[in-house]
């Protein structure tokens, strides 16, 4: 079901807000549940480490979540209303492979217990089918895509029928993994989008970034998009790892604002940044050219390791997070659309982005905050200002008339009103001569009369 939609309606919730607010309102700080899970660094030479990490397997973090005890959250995940999923839902459910290209995906976690849900994946670390997960981060952005409903929980991925393919590719960001070639690696990474396109996935998330265009990755992009698979990369965290954690970990010190990510920042991957939990960007997240489109990536409930719920990036938004909604978002497009092409799904998208101006696009948000029911219903006609077409060029222009200057008109308003007195003068003078006339006629006639 298609319904032609050039200019997406406004949808409840955080577009609201963020519209109300100009883009440009001040955070609102929500309270810290626990740390962000940052977006992965993929260094070239030297693996970076993120913010927060998440705890260890056996123990307990800042915001209680643990990963030897099961707990669920009941309530539903905020991002749910303020994006509209459920009128979405009623146009696809997201029946695709997804796969994540990260830190493996835990599949004893309560949400994957069903076995449709995760699919044998790849393990390009250690041996393995990828449904190892110990860093947490893979877990939680397929938590965000592909959670199941169980009872006592409110968690649902946004594609609930879609199914993850994991694709493991570094074990941790800690020190001690780098030095033994476990941590990230974009040659590695490279090799798991490409593994992951030859197993037929259709959407292939990395929320993983570098600041250097890496030939390995670059090819591996492009590889997958001629394959049918669409890249949903994110588009980088700025670097805030505290002094103790120096110690343990290196810092990713190249992170600059403005400076481009990778895989994010190629042509034919679908780049996605954070807003915070009222919608309005962040500091906290890279900004820059590469940007393409803005998402929710603060407060997420989503899987915990291989027990059951936790909310995560509770004090800063985290552009890994927003890439797993938007992954998600792909595949509700990419199953409800099978016959286009992984370009026309990322036009989907970013046409129907909520903006501004329709027009044009910004290095925070790039084309807007995602539009999931308006991204579904779009027919794309070539008549849509903004992202590149492509399927149509650039529409024109309206054509603005030429502005041809009014012929002056002179006022004969001063000319009639003199000639009017005059007129009016003439007519009095000729009226008192009349009068003046006939007093000095019966003057005379008055002498002539003879006396009796």
């Amino acid at each position: 079901m298609t319904t032609k939609h050039a200019h997406p309606r406004p949808q409840r919730g955080m577009f609201t807000r963020v519209l109300a607010t100009g883009l440009c309102g001040l955070a609102v700080a929500a309270a810290s549940v626990v740390p962000a899970l940052a977006d992965s660094p993929l260094p070239l030479g030297k693996t970076g480490a993120a913010g927060g990490r998440p705890a260890k397997v056996g123990t307990e973090n800042k915001g209680g979540c643990s990963a030897e005890s099961e707990q669920l959250i009941p309530q539903k995940p905020p991002v749910i209303a303020d994006l509209g999923i459920e009128k979405a839902w009623q146009v696809s459910r997201g029946k695709a492979v997804v796969a994540v290209v990260d830190s493996g995906v835990a599949g004893s976690n309560v949400h994957f217990r069903d076995k449709n849900v995760i699919l044998p994946g790849h393990d390009l670390v250690e041996s393995g089918d990828g449904s190892t997960d110990i860093f947490a981060h893979g877990t939680a952005v397929a938590g965000q895509i592909a959670a199941r409903e169980v009872e006592g929980s409110g968690l649902v991925g946004l594609a609930p029928e879609s199914t993850i393919l994991p694709v493991r590719v570094y074990v941790s960001q800690e020190r001690r993994a780098a030095d033994a070639a476990l941590g990230p690696d974009p040659a590695r990474t490279a090799a798991g989008i490409t593994w992951a396109a030859d197993s037929g996935a259709k959407v292939i998330v990395v929320p993983q970034s570098v600041p250097v265009d890496d030939p390995s990755l670059k090819n591996a992009t492009a590889y997958a998009t001629n394959k049918g698979a669409l890249v949903v990369a994110s588009t980088g965290n700025m670097s805030d790892v505290s002094e103790e954690e120096e110690n343990a970990a290196p810092t990713q010190g190249d992170q600059e604002q403005g400076v481009a990510r990778y895989p994010a920042g190629y042509p034919e991957a679908l780049a996605v940044t954070a807003v915070d939990a009222a919608g309005v960007p962040s500091d906290a997240v890279i900004h820059g050219p590469h940007v393409d489109v803005a998402a929710p990536g603060m407060n997420v409930p989503t899987a915990y390791l291989g027990a059951g719920d936790c909310i995560l990036a509770g004090d800063k938004p985290s552009s890994s997070y927003a890439t797993g909604y938007v992954a998600a978002v792909a595949a509700l497009v990419a199953a409800a659309y099978p016959g286009e092409t992984p370009a026309d799904w990322k036009y989907r998208i970013l046409a129907t982005a909520l903006r501004p101006t329709r027009s044009q696009r910004d290095d925070k948000i790039g084309w807007g905050l995602v539009a999931p029911y308006d991204a579904l219903t779009f027919t794309n006609d070539g008549t849509v200002p903004g992202p590149p077409n492509p399927r149509f060029p650039a529409p024109s222009p309206p054509e603005v008339p030429a502005m041809i200057p009014p012929t002056v008109q002179q006022d004969l308003r001063p000319e009639r009103a003199l000639l009017l007195g005059i007129i009016a003068g003439i007519g009095c003078l000729v009226t008192l001569a009349a009068l003046t006339a006939s007093r000095l006629h019966a003057q005379n006639t008055s002498r002539r009369k003879p006396r009796q």
